[in-house]
């Protein structure tokens, strides 16, 4: 495969069929049933059970599965940025970049998400915008508060102390950030609305913050 080099610790990951590393949270199954990593088959689109409370209460790297030290990247999309929360707990610096840089869904605007045979049972967070936002950004910050959503948990993004945006595996342009703002800030005011008044009337001025976070022109 045609991949970045790999860091450490993403080389220590046990890999799938095509040599791809396969991140910690994903979920293995053998014969229908759940199976240690490197067992079986993993299913990408899917979080292992546990993984999720694991990770944020263990300071764990959502990817690589190793302690994390004072600096948490949270790998999200632009509505994520304007939003300032995420389903997914904090990575490793070089474990984001690397997700960034050779993950097939985040390096490739075009590709879809596959729901096809996915498990009932799986983990899945409230008010996801399931889409392929064709740019992402390494979110970086000290504070980070977990809050319920549904039947689901959120974390709430304090304001970053560093953010770098990729879109097909480099470093974005403030187009192409923009490109995804808006095509998909319509989504977030749907997800807003169900939020009542209060969540609708303070999208603008989230817009705003976030767009001050773009890359240089």
């Amino acid at each position: 495969m045609n991949l970045p080099e790999m860091p450490a610790r993403i080389a220590r990951l046990p890999r799938d069929r095509r040599g791809y590393p396969v991140p910690w949270f994903v979920h293995w199954t053998k014969d229908g049933r759940s199976s240690p990593p490197g067992e079986g088959e993993p299913d990408f689109r899917v979080i292992a059970p546990s993984k999720f409370s694991t990770a944020y209460v263990s300071c764990m790297c959502w990817i690589c599965g190793g302690p994390l030290g004072r600096h948490k990247i949270y790998v999200v999309g632009p509505m994520c940025v304007v939003s300032r929360t995420t389903n997914e707990p904090a990575s490793h610096r070089e474990c984001a970049e690397f997700a960034a840089t050779a993950c097939p869904f985040l390096t490739n605007p075009r590709q879809k998400r596959d729901f096809k045979n996915l498990p009932e049972n799986r983990y899945v967070a409230d008010g996801a915008i399931d889409r392929n936002p064709g740019a992402v950004a390494l979110y970086e910050t000290r504070f980070v508060e977990p809050f319920r959503a549904g039947r689901s948990f959120l974390f709430r993004l304090g304001p970053p102390e560093r953010i770098d945006w990729y879109a097909e595996g480099r470093a974005a342009t403030a187009r192409e950030v923009e490109d995804s703002i808006s095509s998909g800030y319509p989504l977030l005011v749907r997800e807003a609305a169900k939020c009542g008044q209060e969540a609708l009337a303070a999208l603008p001025q989230q817009l705003a913050d976030a767009i001050m976070l773009l890359p240089a022109m």
